[in-house]
């Protein structure tokens, strides 16, 4: 077989997978490519634009942002099966790897039940949807380094993440991992100190009684050094 491996996607000419409408009518290998240039699928077709009027692939990646697609003209049809065998096997693309129906749960006819909330199953699903943004759930389970399935789990808030992964959701929410466990009410916020409601008190006070305060403080420093300096002394 011819070897393509020379050939740089990323260099050939693209659109964006929203302007798919200005792809040309000809003959050519395709290629998908992310944001940061990762070829996600590749495929042939005798006539690119009417391939991508209604492409089987195309809901699942417009959750993915700022996707390509990139092509390879090829003059002669018959070679469009061997030039796409070669990019594939060299490219390993992710999505030639999975089928549409691959991740789709299987539709079983039982006896329906009640699904009980826990009682941070609201907070967590708020808490995962904040974290993720406009990411898809796909983007989102592969930024962690977890499955689509257990992502799908947190964001409906029937399993909390482990600790590990609950500081990464809780750092991109905007949290401390203490706040986002004491949020969802697996973690009992500490009783303040009373130096801690001391400070808090003073912060609140008039500026006059401040001053006040302030000048205690100071006499209380200076009787502190003079007490020292006795005992130094007596020494």
């Amino acid at each position: 077989m011819t070897n393509f491996s020379g050939i740089n996607p990323l260099h050939l000419p693209s659109v964006p997978l929203i302007e798919k409408d200005k792809l040309p009518q000809l003959a050519a290998i395709y290629f998908v490519i992310s944001e940061n240039g990762k070829i996600l699928y590749i495929g042939r077709s005798i006539n690119l634009a009417s391939r991508w009027n209604n492409h089987h692939r195309y809901s699942e990646l417009k959750e993915i942002r700022n996707v390509r697609i990139a092509w390879l003209g090829c003059n002669n049809e018959s070679l469009l099966p061997q030039i796409e065998e070669a990019m594939i096997k060299h490219f390993s693309p992710y999505l030639n790897r999975t089928s549409l129906n691959q991740t789709k749960p299987k539709t079983k006819f039982k006896r329906s039940k009640t699904k009980v909330k826990k009682p941070y199953s609201d907070k967590l699903s708020q808490v995962v949807k904040q974290a993720r943004g406009k990411n898809s759930l796909l983007i989102f389970s592969k930024s962690l380094g977890v499955s689509l399935t257990t992502m799908q789990k947190w964001e409906a808030g029937d399993t909390l993440p482990d600790i590990r992964n609950l500081a990464k959701i809780a750092h991109r929410a905007g949290y401390s991992i203490d706040e986002l466990a004491i949020y969802l009410g697996i973690m009992s916020p500490s009783k303040p100190s009373d130096l801690t409601l001391i400070l808090r008190h003073i912060n609140n006070m008039p500026l006059s009684e401040v001053a006040i305060i302030t000048q205690a403080a100071a006499a209380r420093f200076v009787a502190a050094a003079e007490y020292l300096e006795n005992q130094a002394k007596a020494s």
